[in-house]
């Protein structure tokens, strides 16, 4: 920019000169002719400047000799305290949802089948809970000439629980009337026995009474339980039993316990003898207690390696001409857990069951009322299995029982009247195996699957066959919810290898194999009020449990149900 206003400034300069020294120029307004020679080849030359490159000197800085020290003083500042007053949003529990306490079922089937059942209980109470149980189940004619099978049960109980600081204290007492007719008659008699000359009437009543220690974290814990059974039948004969219970168990380090099992029986029998139709009593006693010692390497007893171990010493006082008074048994049992999903287990043990007319006539109902009663001795016995959860869906287990027997009884039709069953007992050594199986699903509580099996051999030597035991048992159970309206279940009972042996003619037979279906749908329309339908026996087979006792066929039944 400089440049450009340098050669504007020279050509004003030249002009301005050109006017003042040449005034003709101007007024004639002609230019003369004039040579201009411009030389491209001409080269200006410079001659070559001579540059100095000095370094300049260092300055020296003069440094100091001083040591310097450095104090470093710590500053806690003083604040005041700070109270914030917080105040917490309130929110209101939600509310619990209500509870019925009462519960009561009614149906009806064929065979003229009513069916009662009423449940009432005491909802939430932190002191105390109570109850009450009623029931009746019957059916009018069965499977052999209408009314000469039916039977009934009827029940009525009353249960109630105290809690108090550490401590339960329970109480209930039951009573129970059941009928039934002894229909195992031959087809062909003549005439047909009158109803009330076969009926069988069973009354008992059952009190108990306990208390426990509740207080989790305590190192000394206990169970202690009393009961008192009475029974009676139609024939005269009674029982009455008195069974003390106790466990205490107490933690000596986090891993160690030491405890005691322990129980009483008095059982007093009283029946008439038919050939001499006098009263005969028996008092029949068993005293056991198994001191026990259990050892845990995990945190828990379902955790690392469990070991139980000990001995069962029990006294009894049988009528039995081979009865030993005093028994003393090794017992140990010992646990290896994996996992939480993998357990093997194995043990040995020996004890003597407290067989009495009440158990008895839990399982076999036609029986005769002077039976024989003889206490059953385990000399010795082995089980061992494992246990596998495969996952929250599937679980397996597995095992084997073999066990060596005094006293083992079995289930005939009696000498003196084919219709009654007696016991016989194999008084030597009587061998049993026992191999099982079982696996379980289970989908959150909406499909529940259990598939067991089970199979029996026996070595025996008093008796030539195992009477009335299955050597094959499955057992199958299934229940569906389906979108919580509709309850279905399903059981399926199988058994097989049942012979029988009439005393009274001395012929044996083998037995159907049993398949028997049950079924049941409910449907929920509200939380209070529901519909079910029951069908048992599906397949309609009038098999033989006991020989010469057909069941009934296929039985059918409706009803509600309604909470209150």
């Amino acid at each position: 920019m400089k440049v450009f206003f340098a050669v504007l400034l020279s050509f004003t300069s030249f002009f301005v000169l050109a006017q003042e020294t040449d005034p003709e120029w101007e007024q004639e307004g002609e230019i003369d002719d004039a040579e201009v020679v411009i030389e491209k080849d001409r080269e200006i030359t410079l001659p070559t400047a001579s540059r100095r490159y000095e370094p300049i000197p260092p300055v020296e800085i003069a440094r100091p000799t001083t040591n310097i020290t450095y104090r470093f003083q710590e500053v806690v500042p003083t604040l005041p305290s700070l109270n914030p007053r917080v105040r917490p949003l309130k929110i209101k529990n939600p509310p619990l949802d209500k509870l019925y306490g009462n519960y009561l079922k009614l149906g009806f089937g064929n065979f003229l089948s009513p069916y009662a059942e009423l449940f009432t209980n005491s909802t939430r109470n932190n002191d105390y809970g109570f109850g009450l149980h009623l029931l009746h189940e019957s059916s009018r004619f069965g499977p052999v000439d209408n009314a000469n099978s039916g039977n009934s049960d009827t029940q009525f109980g009353l249960n109630g629980k105290y809690f108090a600081p550490g401590h339960t204290f329970r109480a209930d007492v039951n009573y129970q009337r059941e009928r039934y007719h002894f229909y195992g008659y031959s087809p062909l008699a003549e005439p047909i026995p009158e109803r009330d000359s076969i009926r069988q009437v069973f009354n008992s009543i059952v009190f108990s009474a306990g208390i426990s220690r509740e207080q989790i974290e305590a190192p000394f814990d206990y169970d202690v339980q009393a009961k008192f059974i009475y029974l009676s039948d139609a024939y005269r004969a009674s029982e009455s039993q008195v069974e003390l219970n106790m466990e205490a168990t107490y933690t000596i380090f986090p891993h160690l316990q030491v405890g005691v099992e322990s129980d009483l029986f008095l059982m007093q029998r009283s029946d008439r003898s038919p050939e001499t139709l006098q009263e005969g009593r028996a008092n029949r006693n068993l005293f056991r207690a198994r001191p026990f010692l259990v050892y845990h390497t995990g945190e828990g007893l379902d955790e690392g390696l469990s070991i139980k171990g000990g001995f069962t010493v029990a006294h009894e006082n049988d009528t039995a001409s081979n009865a030993d008074q005093l028994h003393i048994y090794p017992y140990a049992l010992a646990t290896l857990n994996f996992d939480e999903s993998f357990q093997v287990y194995a043990g040995i043990d020996g004890n003597i069951e407290a067989t009495s007319l009440y158990s008895s006539t839990r399982d076999y109902p036609y029986l005769l009322s002077h039976v024989p009663l003889l206490l059953t001795i385990l000399h010795f016995t082995f089980r061992g299995g494992i246990n596998v959860r495969i996952n929250s869906f599937l679980g397996f287990h597995a095992g084997v029982a073999a066990n060596n027997y005094k006293n083992l009884y079995f289930f005939t039709n009696s000498a003196s009247d084919s219709t009654r069953f007696t016991i016989l007992y194999d008084e030597d050594n009587a061998f049993q195996l026992n191999l099982f199986g079982e696996i379980t699903l289970n989908s959150a509580e909406r499909f529940r699957s259990s598939l067991r099996g089970d199979f029996f051999t026996y070595s025996l030597n008093d008796i030539a066959e195992p009477w009335h035991r299955p050597n094959v048992t499955l057992s199958w159970l299934n229940s569906l919810n389906l979108y919580g309206k509709i309850l279905l279940n399903a059981e399926f009972q199988f058994m097989s290898g049942l012979q029988g042996l009439n005393l009274a003619s001395g012929t044996t037979r083998q037995l159907d194999a049993i398949a028997d279906l049950h079924f049941q749908a409910d449907y929920l329309f509200s939380n209070r009020f529901s519909a079910f339908i029951k069908v048992r026996n599906i397949f309609a087979q009038n098999y033989e449990r006991f020989m010469n006792y057909p069941s009934r066929g296929i039985m059918f039944m409706g009803g509600v149900t309604y909470s209150f």
